[in-house]
């Protein structure tokens, strides 16, 4: 009988995005007292054959001047305009000032806009293509949410970091990133973080977004719903973030129409004052103006790679084995070409191609086929799983399970004979030939599940409208994330298989650190478990700490034990003293990927600071430094080391 092999083709996060370029050079302005039009570096929106038509001379609008700052210009475009024009600029959309030169515009997706140096290109290639405001850095809170497939997983750290450095990739032109002045450095495009903040619900039972009322606590607002916009900001100097939809406990991030509305009224009528609606203006044109995924999740006995020697006859059945636009998922541009499985298998193999059910997988009468088909096979490749009509934005998902028959269509293809589970995720226009690459072994995959994969009863013990994140036994709630769900899963935060086998070992570690705390420098009490140790200065503010003068460092060797050269990706968590309440099971602190080859090994250090590694958010939502024993662990508990940190007063 053929060995069977699983592929499922959804992924958590894939996307590519930016504001328009063109758009951001629309609105560019400078300062109405301090500067005269006289240069002639004039942005491509501020076009001049367009404000002729319109009657317009372009030099007299200095704000079109892209040699000028950034919030000079912005100043200027808002002392030209009138209190009515002003107001108009204050919702969803912006309705232009055609007697300034300015067209409309809206938050939406729209022609001209593609991604950061391909943006500046595709202007000057005419108006095609297609962007979005990106990254969207939502923690992944419930795996029902439609979203997760636009996001980088449900750690808030390694969000953080992916969206400081996408916003980099974005906005950075070689040579500038250093600016002393960030209003006068010059952006290839803005980038925009998204969706501020504690946002993931969509539509689930009733509840959409438009009306949700997330409530949180401030301590898990602050340990993980802000923490990637805080690294988007700081770290990214982002140029944009994006409120979201919902309301977080009972403000309303989105008024929409609402001050467009009201606003003028309210002036007048003395309530507001206008230099408000500048300050407002001025921010938001400053803005315009600036303008490797499949993973192994099981290969029993070494099953894969296949070898194009041996199989000659490879049977490719299921929903996605045929697929080309759901694997490029929602928010992607218009590719080139679709490479599909079996487009990609047929370069290995003689592939015998039979649907077995569509996604919906309602009907059984396709399954007979596909089952002839793979009892005939060298072997059989399954391409199961989801697309956007089971997730995407405005739909979450009711279940964590395969659609309609298809776990049926995988056991009557003899789930006991399945040997491998390949995770593709939605893999993009060439991803057929991805995963055949990796099934027969051109490519080692080396990739991490970013989200916890929970078992199916999960979601039947908590509704998604709790944003709660911490377990509560009171309501029969687990926690949610790894930081805080000690359950059984099928598989874990941070899994993923290789072709290869890693060692790992620590060669330096820095065991302990201590602080003598001056009389300004207080001890914090903390919550503990009634027999849990209370060292007696339990913590400290990390504010009153010179954090930024305290890492820590240590160095893994990481050897490659396999046969086959192969990426790692080594991720580090600390875990903090027992016994303290609602304190997280264990955190992310670093991760690094690198490629050792066989029988080779390389060293890799890490330096961290103190603070950031080893803080936590207290039940008050202070960031505090926890005395005590911390645990440092490398991968999944392969390596670790005590670090204690003492607080003297």
């Amino acid at each position: 009988m053929a060995n069977t092999f699983l592929l499922f083709t959804y992924l958590i996060f894939i996307a590519f995005s930016a504001i328009s370029a063109t758009a951001g050079n629309a609105l560019s302005t400078l300062d109405h007292d301090n500067a005269i039009p006289s240069g002639s570096n004039f942005t491509f929106v501020c076009d001049r054959s367009r404000y002729t038509s319109l009657g317009l001379n372009m030099s007299n609008f200095a704000f079109c001047d892209s040699s000028l700052s950034y919030d000079v210009r912005a100043k200027d475009l808002v002392n030209h305009m009138t209190l009515h024009e002003k107001v108009k600029q204050l919702g969803d959309n912006a309705y232009g000032v055609p007697r300034l030169g300015l067209p409309n515009m809206s938050g939406g997706l729209k022609p001209s806009m593609v991604v950061s140096t391909e943006a500046r290109a595709m202007y000057n290639l005419g108006r095609a293509g297609l962007t979005y405001w990106s990254p969207t850095i939502n923690v992944v809170r419930d795996p029902r949410w439609g979203r997760t497939t636009e996001t980088p997983g449900e750690d808030p750290f390694i969000v953080g970091t992916y969206a400081a450095n996408y916003v980099r990739g974005l906005q950075d032109i070689e040579g500038t990133e250093n600016y002393e002045d960030l209003n006068s450095r010059p952006l290839k495009v803005s980038s925009c973080c998204k969706h501020f903040a504690a946002y993931d619900v969509d539509d689930w039972k009733g509840v959409e977004r438009y009306t949700f009322d997330a409530r949180v606590t401030e301590q898990d607002m602050i340990e993980t719903f802000l923490l990637p916009f805080e690294m988007c900001v700081k770290e990214g100097d982002a140029s944009c973030v994006m409120c979201s939809y919902n309301r977080v406990n009972g403000l309303d991030l989105d008024c929409g129409i609402y001050y467009t509305n009201f606003t003028q009224n309210s002036v007048r009528q003395g309530k507001a004052r206008e230099e408000y609606i500048d300050r407002s203006l001025t921010y938001l044109y400053v803005v315009l103006m600036r303008q490797e995924r499949e993973l192994f999740l099981k290969n029993d006995n070494e099953t894969l790679p296949l070898s194009s020697d041996k199989i000659k006859k490879l049977a490719v059945v299921g929903p996605h084995a045929n697929a080309t636009e759901a694997m490029i998922g929602n928010y992607a541009g218009v590719p080139c070409r679709f490479i599909s499985p079996i487009d990609g298998f047929s370069r290995y193999a003689n592939v015998d191609y039979k649907i077995g059910c569509d996604v919906a997988c309602k009907n059984e009468s396709l399954i007979f086929p596909a089952m002839k088909a793979a009892k005939s096979a060298d072997a059989t490749i399954i391409v199961a799983g989801i697309d956007l009509s089971i997730e995407a934005e405005s739909l979450d998902r009711e279940d964590l399970l395969l659609p309609g028959y298809q776990t049926q269509f995988i056991n009557q293809s003899n789930i006991s004979n399945i040997k491998a589970i390949l995770w593709a995720g939605y893999p993009g226009e060439e991803g057929g030939l991805a995963i055949a690459d990796v099934v027969f072994g051109k490519y080692n995959p080396g990739g991490r599940l970013p989200v916890t994969w929970y078992e199916a009863e999960y979601v039947d013990q908590l509704p998604m409208t709790s944003m709660q994140l911490r377990p509560d036994d009171r309501l029969g709630y687990p926690g949610r994330t790894y930081k805080f769900f000690n359950g059984s899963t099928v598989y874990p935060f941070g899994y993923g298989l290789s072709y290869t086998k890693f060692k790992y070992s620590l060669t330096s570690s820095f065991p302990s650190v201590h602080f003598k705390l001056n009389r300004f420098q207080h001890c914090y009490q903390l919550r503990y478990e009634t027999d849990a140790f209370r060292p007696p200065c339990p913590a400290v503010l990390t504010d009153h700490l010179p954090c930024d003068d305290h890492h820590f460092n240590f160095e893994v060797e990481v050897k490659n034990v396999g046969s086959r050269d192969g990426n790692e990706v080594i991720i580090v968590y600390s875990k903090p003293p027992e016994g303290i309440v609602g304190a997280y099971i264990k955190q992310v602190i670093g991760f690094k990927r690198v490629f050792v080859q066989a029988g080779s090994s390389v060293k890799v250090k890490f330096r961290l600071n103190l603070c950031k590694s080893l803080h936590l958010i207290d039940y008050n939502a202070y960031s505090v430094l926890p005395s005590g024993g911390h645990t440092i662990v490398v991968g999944d508990d392969i390596a670790s080391f005590p670090f204690k940190s003492a607080l003297v007063q």
